[in-house]
């Protein structure tokens, strides 16, 4: 969500302002008894509180079974700690943005909008960090004074300023966003990147050097025989594999082939896997200065590509991987080991679709709710059988696929709704399947063009179904290939 927000913002020229809630929870005034938790205050803090109020405080002491002091009090504030707290500081933030006009998008929670002067203002907010854009900067000055009279209360020792972040370059969720180059954004988590490099080198002193792919070509391969990974180096392996998957989901993409294997591996890791994390963190090491590069074409046209490997885990079981551009880099990338076992690489290939169809139908919904009209949304594959199968549904199907489970034709719907296009990247075309593959190097990760690629997008005259646009596309594409 924030990183299609962010190729809007970037696409649309708009003024970016970043701001942090100062002691959001807190603040938040529980007016429901019963969204009120009950604490229990032991040791220094109950001693603290009877120091400085005795008779308010020293009635309601009492001794527990061991004998300890405590004071059980009620909280008519929301507190850090406790379930509710974050639900009660939602609903308090977005009371306070709907009634100055704002709605919340339908299908994200977080992501409000209103339009101000005929031009549309986006706040997305994680807890207490929020992201506002509008093309008119004096709109997003109103917009933080009003925010700051609402949250911010600055005490004795100058605590409680609320953060505000103007310009070209700001930090959100741990990501720097760079929108000095007008129409794109940079996304960049540099100190996280040499932060996971200096854990590594101390965990492996001989891991120095670097690799032009983020996973060797025996990335899938595991030997059951192998030996297991020390308690010890079971912990760092895992702490590395987690810290490397946030910085994939949201600034290296590049890295999601080799993370998606290795997090199904924390559990028991050997030697091998081991090898094949320090193949990554040689090459995390050789692109730390690689930045993340998203853009829109101005085409409106959603591109996926969506792809399987066939039986490339021990229980032969399938891996599918998927990523979307809107013109250059890929905002949504997608990696996962398939749930059951198919018979052939075309049901591989409509399974691996199946994965992705909650993802692409929702990127089209919420980008339309956020008034972004969508030309087109078109799936690339490169199986012309699961092709088939997922355009005409039980009609293409015959005796080698009749097996098939009618979930698994949901992309059918879909297709004759008009919300997808499945199309044939050709054999010119990879795609994401470069991306995907342990083999990709960095050099196909840096081309300028990588995203782009797909030809021209098909019809939309008034009367054509998705399937007639699917045939229109494939016979331009039969064309251009040859």
């Amino acid at each position: 969500m924030v990183l299609l927000s962010c190729i809007i913002d970037a696409e649309e020229g708009r003024d970016i302002a970043v701001i942090d809630i100062p002691n959001a929870f807190i603040q938040t005034r529980v007016k429901d008894e019963k969204d009120m938790a009950f604490i229990k205050i032991r040791g220094v803090l109950l001693d603290i509180l009877v120091e400085i109020a005795p008779d308010v405080y020293m009635p309601y002491v009492t001794l527990n079974k061991k004998g300890t002091k405590q004071l059980l009090v009620q909280c008519q504030n929301a507190l850090y700690g406790t379930m509710v707290a974050s639900l009660l500081y939602y609903r308090n933030f977005v009371k306070s943005l709907t009634k100055i006009g704002f709605v919340l998008n339908p299908y994200d929670p977080c992501v409000a909008n209103k339009l101000i002067g005929g031009r549309q203002m986006t706040i997305c907010f994680h807890v207490d960090d929020c992201k506002l854009s509008h093309v008119n900067p004096a709109e997003n000055d109103r917009m933080i004074d009003h925010l700051g009279k609402e949250y911010e209360s600055i005490f004795e020792d100058g605590s409680g300023k609320m953060a505000v972040s103007r310009g070209k370059v700001h930090t959100y969720l741990g990501m720097k966003l760079d929108y000095t180059v007008r129409g794109q954004v940079k996304i960049t988590m540099f100190d996280y990147i040499e932060e996971i490099l200096t854990a590594f080198n101390k965990t492996e002193p001989k891991g120095t050097g670097t690799k032009s792919s983020a996973a060797p070509v025996n990335l899938f391969t595991v030997d059951e025989d192998r030996e297991k990974l020390t308690p010890g180096k079971v912990v760092q392996f895992h702490n590395l594999v987690a810290k490397t998957l946030y910085a994939t989901k949201r600034a290296r993409p590049d890295t999601c082939t080799a993370i998606a294997f290795l997090t199904t591996r924390v559990r028991a890791p050997d030697l091998d896997d081991w090898a094949k994390l320090t193949h990554l963190m040689r090459y995390i090491r050789g692109t730390r200065a690689m930045p993340l590069t998203l853009s829109a074409n101005g085409s409106r046209i959603f591109k996926w590509w969506v792809d399987a490997s066939f039986a490339v885990h021990p229980n032969m079981r399938r891996h599918s991987g998927g990523g979307l551009s809107l013109g250059r880099g890929f905002p949504i990338v997608g990696l996962t080991k398939q749930k059951l076992n198919t018979r052939s690489s075309a049901e591989c290939e409509i399974i691996g679709a199946d994965d992705f169809m909650p993802a692409i139908c929702w990127t089209r919904y919420f980008m339309e709710a956020q008034g972004y009209h969508v030309e087109d949304n078109i799936l690339f594959q490169d199986n012309k059988s699961s092709m088939l199968l997922e355009t005409n549904g039980k009609a293409s199907s015959g005796k080698r696929t009749k097996h098939i489970n009618i979930r698994y034709f949901f992309i059918t719907d879909r297709v004759s709704q008009g919300e997808v296009c499945v199309v044939s990247h050709g054999r010119h075309d990879r795609g994401f399947r470069d991306k995907t593959s342990p083999r990709c190097s960095v050099q196909e990760v840096q081309r300028p063009d990588y995203g782009r690629r797909g030809g021209e997008r098909p019809g939309t005259g008034q009367g054509e179904s998705s399937a007639e646009r699917t045939n229109q596309w494939q016979a331009r594409v039969s064309e251009r290939t040859g």
